[in-house]
């Protein structure tokens, strides 16, 4: 065993309460920082799934057309175009051959095309204003989760049948097997359907269970006047952190408005960068608490241990075996310590998360301990235990041997 190595494990073992203290005190800081770790990217993890479970990670539709105000005429007559709000919504045509086109991209998970429009919603003498979805059998499910948010009746849409929020199903007294009025908002009194409730539904969106309808996708084209073409393609996509790089790709591919759900949410990414800021500093803090711990006593133990170096010294052992004799202290009292408070971060991630867990399997607590950063921990770690020692080092290698043998 190399000579700086036997007087570090020397030192450490001769003091042994005091290196399980100091030990105790970076298994502690990397506790914190695991801790933290763990809970602010479990955190974050559950934002983002809130927002991300019901909406399309990449929305395609029309670019808005902006009409002229005026336009010269040659008889000189001025030609006014439609005023904004009241021409005819653009609409994604063709849209088959761009799902083909879309499906074939890696990472897109599902491409629904979904035609949407206001309407009324009536039962005897009430109107309830909602927002009608107009969607493929198959596809329901494919953007918000209706299969398994379904309270009472089934998802499997009909001509004719629609979905409706449980909220918006207790407004109008209506249950699964009631039929009621469909009509489109503005429009003739020929722009209305019968339709059947085949499903109530609860996602936990108070706007969703109040105002929305699903509809059968040929249906809501003709009660829209779309039957060439959709309002928009929602798409999910396997990684919904990439989803701004996808509606790039697609805007490009497609000549279509590509909007991210990231570009609709930022407030959302101010909360995240904020979140993260936080708990950069709290982890940045207990590394700062390892380092003046391994720094302090290490200063008390070239102290105490004066003597003993000013006799190496003497002996014709090198400053710089002195110097790599303390920070090998400080790197085996991280590793150590870090080791140690790995384990325990782990246990007591995995602990707050069993006792956080309701019969539902639902977590009061969002930890997950699976992100709680662990070898970045005992890197981070060891690495400030072993520059915490430089100091202590450089000063036990400046003793003179003289002074400290007559001392």
């Amino acid at each position: 065993m190399p000579f700086d190595v036997t007087i570090a494990v020397r030192y450490l073992t001769s003091s042994r309460l005091q290196s399980a203290l100091l030990m105790a005190g970076v298994a502690i800081g990397v506790v914190v920082f695991t801790f933290i770790a763990a809970l602010m990217n479990g955190l974050g993890v559950r934002l983002t799934e809130d927002v991300t479970a019901n909406v399309a990670h990449v929305t395609l539709e029309p670019a808005p057309r902006i009409p002229l105000a005026r336009m010269p005429s040659p008889s000189g007559r001025a030609l006014y175009a439609v005023q904004p709000g009241h021409d005819a919504k653009p609409v994604v045509r063709a849209y088959r051959s761009l799902l083909a086109t879309i499906g074939t991209m890696p990472g897109v998970r599902a491409a629904v095309p979904e035609v949407i429009g206001s309407a009324t919603l009536s039962r005897g003498d009430k109107d309830v204003a909602v927002v009608v979805t107009g969607i493929e059998p198959l596809r329901v499910s494919a953007i918000a989760p209706l299969d398994r948010a379904i309270v009472r009746g089934h998802t499997d849409l009909g001509v004719g049948d629609i979905l409706v929020g449980t909220r918006l199903a207790a407004d109008l007294a209506i249950d699964v097997g009631d039929r009621v009025i469909l009509r489109a908002a503005g429009a003739r009194a020929s722009h209305e359907a019968i339709v059947t409730v085949r499903g109530t539904f609860t996602l936990g969106v108070e706007a969703i269970d109040e105002r929305s309808v699903y509809l059968e996708l040929g249906a809501a084209q003709k009660l829209f006047e779309v039957a060439d073409g959709v309002s928009i393609i929602e798409i999910k996509l396997d990684h919904v952190w990439g989803a701004e790089a996808y509606a790039d790709k697609l805007a490009r591919a497609t000549n279509l408005k590509a909007t991210s759900w990231l570009a609709r949410n930022t407030r959302l990414q101010s909360g995240l960068r904020a979140q993260a800021s936080t708990a950069a500093m709290i982890k940045a803090f207990s590394l700062l608490t390892i380092a003046i711990g391994v720094a302090s006593t290490l200063f008390l133990s070239v102290s105490r241990r004066r003597s003993e170096i000013g006799i190496l010294r003497s002996f014709g052992i090198g400053r710089s075996a002195i110097v790599r004799a303390f920070i090998l202290q400080g790197l085996l009292i991280g590793v150590l310590g870090s080791l140690v408070g790995v384990a325990l971060g782990d246990a007591f991630a995995h602990l707050l998360l069993a006792v956080s867990t309701t019969a539902t399997g639902a977590t009061s607590i969002p930890i997950d301990p699976a992100k709680g950063e662990y070898l970045r921990a005992i890197l981070l770690a060891t690495l400030v235990s072993a520059v915490a020692a430089l100091l202590p080092a450089w000063s036990a290698a400046r003793i003179d041997p003289l002074e400290a043998i007559q001392s």
